[in-house]
């Protein structure tokens, strides 16, 4: 059963010349549910672009994107930009390059986060978080701040943060692109134990073979197309 489903989704930025440069073009995907599916080709070929429209963290020019998640379908030309967050926050979790935890707060309560914002009680929030630290491998480091944090566990608390939700999709661009060999290894043991654990499913944009061998899908992107 499909998650996603996106048709004909177009994209372009507008650059100080006014000309529009196309970003996407006419693309369609199928996302399954359950499914690992990898996005790779080389930098500027839209990844980035059509994960974040995919997360609804952007729009598409035109096209259009169905999301199925808890039985319920959304259409993104039905949707309002508070909707979309609503959706959003409690559907999708993210894995970015770079983590961005937030620098005052200490790790545990950043991965509480979303989970607040979500409208949770901060007792339930609190412990949902303490688990996924546990599960990440960091629970003797929950009150450190992310400067007291090595590259490697911040990114394991971003993972942390991104699955308080319980998110039905997880939308990761390149996961471990900032990492060493080491840590990268300890990111993407993480990530399939936790995807085979909540049956998760992941549209990863990666230019690493070892993140890309994990996925039972690869789609090839060049010049804003998936070839």
């Amino acid at each position: 059963m499909a998650l996603l489903r996106a048709n004909n989704i177009v994209k372009s930025y507008s650059l100080q010349s006014h000309n529009d440069t196309p970003v996407l073009r006419n693309i369609s995907v199928e996302i399954q549910k359950g499914e690992f599916v990898a996005l790779v080709g080389p930098s500027g070929a839209g990844k980035s672009t059509l994960l974040h429209i995919l997360g609804l963290l952007d729009e598409p020019d035109s096209g259009e994107i169905i999301w199925s998640f808890s039985e319920k379908d959304y259409l993104n030309s039905h949707l309002s930009s508070e909707q979309s967050a609503n959706v959003r926050n409690k559907n999708v979790g993210f894995i970015f390059q770079f983590h961005h935890l937030l620098p005052e707060f200490t790790a545990l309560e950043n991965v509480m986060m979303p989970a607040l914002i979500a409208g949770e009680t901060f007792a339930q929030s609190n412990m949902r978080a303490k688990g996924l630290m546990d599960k990440v491998g960091l629970s003797h480091r929950a009150n450190h701040k992310p400067s007291e944090l090595s590259g490697g566990e911040q990114q394991r608390i971003a993972i942390a943060r991104a699955l308080v939700n319980s998110p039905q999709l997880v939308i990761a661009d390149e996961p471990t692109g900032n990492l060493d060999t080491a840590n990268a290894e300890a990111v993407l043991k993480i990530i399939q134990d936790i995807r085979r654990e909540f049956s998760l499913t992941f549209v990863v944009a990666t230019h690493s073979t070892e993140v890309a061998s994990l996925a039972e899908r690869i789609l090839t992107m060049r010049d804003g197309v998936i070839i």
